[in-house]
């Protein structure tokens, strides 16, 4: 399952980040990485931005679609 499947109020763990090197630790710099647990705050009508939170951080971000699509989740 990836990331911008998750739908609004539900959590779940990243398992692996599948972008590119940049954007990889761009999402790591905003506490989005490996063992993160993430919570879904909102999605756009069209899916195409999701706003999330890190749990431990609580960072907030905003990620569009292709972005959500390269990271693995396992919804808790």
């Amino acid at each position: 399952m990836t990331l911008n499947e998750l739908k609004r109020g539900e959590s779940a763990v990243v398992l692996t980040v599948q972008t590119a090197l940049l954007t990889k630790e761009r999402l790591r710099a905003l506490g989005i990485y490996t063992g993160e647990k993430l919570s879904m705050l909102k999605i756009s009508r069209r899916k195409k931005v999701f706003v999330l939170q890190a749990v431990r951080s609580g960072t907030k971000a905003a990620i569009d679609f292709e972005t959500a699509a390269g990271i693995k989740i396992w919804k808790t």
